[in-house]
Order: structure tokens, then C-alpha cells, then sequence
């Protein structure tokens, strides 16, 4: 397991997330504010410049190796005729850390953690921890963990994972994009990015539901070097030739896409270059191509649209992937609302099919119109922020679960409890005895009637107390943990401001599979003692009618049943007669046993910290975003 960085509020005081993207990369930093409440906070995530010179917040995911070491985004460009090659868009699904591609990976992590030091001076070496993202299809545990392994051999201090989808859900639900009530209901998250199409549906009341599809925007960005840069013969001829320029000719192809989307759907788009500017003057047919000019034209986007889609059947494929999701990942799942993330996602004909596919009017198909590139950077930062602090308040929460639990008070209320509810139940049994003994008794000996008090009791053990402890448990732990749910408040407060748990009991005891184990196990080691129980009680009621019986003058036998039934009856409800009396000091005796039992004791504080670390656990996966 790759050794990440554990929050520490004594040392650490900015959080960096880094979205390096398949097509383009971003970061950005957010002050840790350990004392706040999420209400309370002043944070502003802010961008970083990956690109001073130019003051770009967004460079494209391209590296270079030269003699003086390593270029990457724009500049990868300005030398790619005396290097050894450009890379753009070349990050995968690792699968070896010693791969080529995972080696060229980690050049370029750490070439972007570089940058940003630089550009943010205020970080040192050890007072900030980096989240990153993960494109959301990588699920299996390997390719995670290589992923970790590679940023932490960039040199990165990493905090962890997350997914992109789930960043931007993050993201989403910050004031700066008001977004949250449709999430609260139900809604997307759509992730475009170079590589893959990921969607996430969530809500307040259902775990996050992923999926995603291989329908990258680099599909269209391959559809325009097919098409429109590779159609000249001379240029076709080049890439055969020099394969290592190709990542180059495709990159521009992808410029031209950004240029044309970027402006009015019926304005006309040039572009264009020479070869020359592509190839290095050290080629042997250098001359023979550096004045081929690539033409680039469209007269509107339609244009474009019509080209990709006969081409790819991007736009058919897109219908396809939203009908597929809605139907078989959440069918019957109502959709409010459909957030936009991912550079590519301003695509004109974007907003349109998924708002004809979810049936919503296109203003609740939102983008963040400041910049999708920046939405899953922003995201990660401000959820590493408040997974720090959260990682914090968790531990100490924990930590404090036996000193809230082995308190006398604690224990004395589940003894009362206990006490009380099989002192009640233990006199049902006492009454039933003595019913049946009044009509179906052969005479009016108290043994006889010893003897059915012994069997309802076995019964009563067998049957009532394994229920008794039960619900006495259930109805204990909803009055009992309230102390704890305040302290779990106290941090969603932090983390989702409006999802804190009521005190009323909302959580169900039982409703989470992890909770009702817990309970059980705390079931069965109660039960473990539910012989000792019984016999005290037992005891204790026959040594206290026992003194009743002997005051009872022994009848010789009647020559009439009904008769008999008439003393038997008698002899029953002056015993029934002493029932606050007897239950009194059957209560308090069993109160005794239980509080001076150290088994007891300590098998019950065992329990209840099993108990309530998962408690914790399970309601705070509900509305906590996973860092992995």
C-alpha cells in the first residue's frame, strides 16, 4: 500500500488538488481552516497558474524530453522540432509502475508538482498534503494503487484519490455554482473528458451510482486529423514517415475543435499551418515537407457536427450511452437537474441531447460557465480540505468512544434498563403460573405450584429473555447515543452543512447492515449471561414466595374439586397480591448482580464501542465523499 500522507492540523495548512487529465491539466489550493465549521469558513479554493509566462490556469497534458530536461503544455510545443518527440494525450490505465507509459506518466506528474511550487510560494515541503483525481472508471484496487504509487515517486506528498465524477459532485455543491438542491433531489454529474464519458447520479438519500463510456472528446479530435488533416496526400505520406510526430498533427486538430466550439455555431472557422513548423530542420527530408501548409476550414459548426457524426457517429453514440444509463444504471431514479464538468463539454450540441434525453428544460442542463477545465482541480482541493479535517474529527471521536462508554452513568441506565424490562416480564410468568395452577392443578400443595413456576420460567428464559435484551438494547442505544450524534453533527456540519443527523432517531438502528452486525454482537454477548439472569430472578422470586407460601396453612385433602380450585385460587392472589413487593426486590437484586458483574461490564463497553465506532462509520459514508 503506497505510504500517503496523514493529516496533521499541527503542520499542515493547504490542501493542492490536481486534475491531470488525459487532455489537459489543472490544480489549485485551498487553505486548511482546522477550527471552522463549514458555515463558519472563509475558504476560497484559488487557481493555480501552471503556465506564469503566459498566466494560464490550463495547460494541455503534453510533455517533451529535450537536453535540458523536461517541457510540458505549451512549451512541449515551442521545442517540438529538437526534441526527441511529443506526447499528448497519453495517460492510461497503469499497469506497471516500470511501464513506459507509467515511466512517461511520472515525468510529467512531477513536472506539473514542480510548477506549482514554483507559482505557489507559500507552500514548503512539509505544510501542504496533494489530492488527485482518478478518471471514475478506474475501479479495480490495482490500478489505484499503482496510480498512488506513481504520484508519490513524481515526489508529490499525497493525500490520496478520489474519482473525477465525484470531485465535481464536490464541486457542484459549492455556493460558486449552486447546485445542491438539484444533487439533494437527484441529479448528474457528466464528466467529459479527452478519454472517457463518466456519469454519476446522486442524491441525499441513495449511494452515488457510477458508470462510464469509452465516448472521450478525443474521438472527434482523431475524426478531424482522419478527415480533414490527413485528407491531403502529402501530409498522409509525413505521418507514415515520421509516426513521431503524429501526437503533434493530432494536437492540432484538437486546437482547431476548441477554436470552432468556442465560437457562434454559424461562424466560420480557419486554421491552418505549415508542416515546417512540425518537423525538425535535422531531418533528412526536412525540405520536402516544411513548406506543406495543412488547411483547416469549416463554414459553421453544423458543418462540423454533420462531418463527425457520419464519421464516428459520435452524436448517435452519445443518445445511445444516455438512454443505456438512464434505463439500466438508474432506472425509475428521478433526474433534476444535470451538471456539466470537462473542457470538451462545451460542445454545442452537448446541452441539447441530454436535455432531450432526460426530458429537462436546457436551463437545468448547467455548466459552470466560469471554466469546466477547472471544476474537477477546484473540486478535489476543497474536498481534500475538508477530508482533513474531517480524518481529524473522526479520530478523536473515535478515540473518545471509551471514556463516553465505560462511564458509570452509561452503564447504570443499561442496568435499570435491563432490571427493570425482565423484572416485568419475569412477573408474567409468575401470573401465568399461578393461572394455570388455579385450573388445571391436581392439588393445593405449593410444590405443585413450585413446579409450574419452574417450568414457565424455563420457558420464559428460553422464549422472552433473548426478546427482552433485545429491544431492551434497541431502545437503550437510540436514548444512549446522542452524545455520539452530536459529535458525527459536528463534523457533517463540516463536510454537507444540512445533512446533520436528527437527534429524534432518523438513523435507524438495524438499517445498515454493519450497524445491526454490531447489535447482534452485542446480542450475543448479553445473551451469554442470560442463564445467570434468569436463575437471579428465579431465585429471587421463589425465595420471596416461598415466605408466602409457608404462611399458607396446609388443607388435608378436599373431597370437592371445585373446592379445591377455590383454595388453590385463593393462595394465588394473595402471592399475585405481593407483586410490587416481590418485583421490587427481584429488581433491585438483579440490579446488583448486573452492576458488580466485571463480565458485564466489560463485555457491554466492548460491544457498545463496536457498536458505535460503526454507527459512526455508517452514517458518515452517507454523505462523506471517499478519499482513496
Amino acid at each position: 500500500m503506497a505510504n500517503l500522507i496523514i493529516p496533521d492540523k499541527n503542520k499542515h495548512k493547504y490542501v493542492v488538488g490536481i486534475d491531470y487529465g488525459h487532455g489537459e491539466t489543472s490544480a489549485a489550493i485551498c487553505s486548511i481552516e482546522w477550527e471552522k465549521d463549514a458555515g463558519l469558513r472563509e475558504t476560497k479554493v484559488l487557481d493555480i497558474d501552471l503556465d506564469r509566462a503566459a498566466r494560464k490556469k490550463v495547460i494541455t497534458s503534453a510533455i517533451s524530453h529535450v537536453t535540458k530536461g523536461i517541457l510540458i503544455g505549451d512549451e512541449a510545443f515551442e521545442h517540438m522540432t529538437d526534441n526527441n518527440g511529443i506526447r499528448v494525450c497519453f495517460k492510461q490505465k497503469p499497469e506497471s509502475i516500470d511501464g513506459d507509459a507509467e515511466r512517461l506518466m511520472i515525468d510529467f506528474m512531477k513536472a506539473v508538482y514542480c510548477r506549482i511550487r514554483e507559482s505557489q510560494e507559500e507552500l514548503t515541503d512539509t505544510n501542504h498534503i496533494v489530492y488527485i483525481a482518478r478518471p471514475s472508471g478506474w475501479v479495480e484496487e490495482e490500478a489505484k494503487e499503482l496510480y498512488r504509487q506513481m504520484a508519490i515517486q513524481a515526489g508529490i506528498p499525497l493525500g490520496g484519490l478520489t474519482s473525477e465524477s465525484r470531485a465535481a459532485i464536490f464541486y457542484a455543491k459549492s455556493p460558486s455554482v449552486n447546485f445542491a438542491k438539484e444533487i439533494s433531489k437527484g441529479a448528474i454529474v457528466f464528466d467529459l473528458g479527452s478519454s472517457t464519458l463518466d456519469f454519476t447520479y446522486l442524491s441525499d438519500a441513495e449511494k452515488p451510482i457510477d458508470y462510464g463510456y469509452n465516448l472521450g472528446a478525443s474521438i472527434i479530435d482523431n475524426a478531424i486529423f482522419e478527415n480533414m488533416i490527413l485528407k491531403d496526400n502529402d501530409v498522409k505520406e509525413f505521418v507514415g514517415k515520421y509516426p513521431e510526430y503524429r501526437d503533434a498533427l493530432q494536437f492540432k486538430g484538437r486546437k482547431f475543435k476548441e477554436d470552432a466550439y468556442g465560437r457562434n455555431e454559424d461562424s466560420k472557422t480557419i486554421g491552418g499551418f505549415p508542416l515546417g513548423i512540425i518537423i525538425s530542420d535535422t531531418e533528412d527530408s526536412y525540405d520536402d515537407y516544411a513548406d506543406c501548409y495543412v488547411k483547416l476550414r469549416i463554414a459553421n459548426l453544423g458543418e462540423l457536427n454533420d462531418m463527425v457524426n457520419s464519421t464516428t457517429h459520435y452524436m448517435d453514440e452519445l443518445k445511445k450511452a444516455l438512454e443505456d444509463y438512464k434505463t439500466t444504471k438508474i432506472p425509475g431514479k428521478t433526474v433534476n437537474g444535470v451538471f456539466l464538468t470537462g473542457g470538451a463539454s462545451r460542445m454545442n450540441f452537448i446541452r441539447p441531447i441530454i436535455s432531450e434525453a432526460f426530458n429537462l428544460p436546457l436551463d437545468k442542463v448547467k455548466i459552470d460557465n466560469d471554466n469546466p477545465s477547472l471544476t474537477i482541480s477546484r473540486g478535489i482541493a476543497l474536498l481534500g480540505a475538508t477530508d482533513a479535517t474531517t480524518t481529524i474529527l473522526v479520530s478523536e471521536l473515535k478515540k473518545s468512544l471509551p471514556s463516553m462508554i465505560s462511564n458509570d452513568k452509561m452503564l447504570s441506565s443499561l442496568v435499570d434498563f435491563l432490571a427493570k424490562n425482565i423484572t416485568e416480564k419475569a412477573w408474567n410468568a409468575v401470573d401465568k403460573a399461578c393461572s394455570s395452577w388455579v385450573k388445571t392443578g391436581h392439588t393445593t400443595n405449593e410444590d405443585e405450584l413450585k413446579q409450574k413456576l419452574e417450568i414457565e420460567f424455563k420457558s420464559f428464559q428460553t422464549d422472552e429473555v433473548p426478546d427482552i435484551i433485545n429491544r431492551t438494547i434497541q431502545s437503550f442505544l437510540k436514548e444512549g447515543s446522542e452524545d455520539v450524534r452530536k459529535k458525527m453533527n459536528e463534523i457533517i456540519s463540516r463536510y454537507a452543512p444540512g445533512r446533520e443527523i436528527s437527534l429524534s432517531g432518523s438513523v435507524k438502528i438495524g438499517d445498515v447492515q454493519p450497524i445491526n452486525d454490531s447489535v447482534s454482537e452485542m446480542f450475543a454477548t448479553i445473551s451469554k449471561i442470560c442463564d445467570s439472569i434468569t436463575k437471579v430472578v428465579l431465585d429471587g422470586v421463589l425465595e420471596i414466595l416461598s415466605c408466602l407460601l409457608l404462611c399458607f396453612i396446609s388443607e388435608p385433602w378436599a373431597l370437592s374439586k371445585e373446592f379445591d380450585i377455590i383454595k388453590r385460587k385463593v393462595k394465588a392472589d394473595n402471592i399475585l397480591d405481593k407483586k410490587y413487593e416481590v418485583t421490587c426486590k427481584v429488581e433491585s437484586k438483579l440490579r446488583k448482580e448486573l452492576a458488580k458483574n466485571t463480565v458485564f461490564k466489560n463485555s457491554v463497553t466492548s460491544s457498545l464501542s463496536n457498536y458505535f465506532t460503526k454507527l459512526i462509520e455508517s452514517n458518515l459514508q452517507q454523505v462523506m465523499i471517499p478519499i482513496e
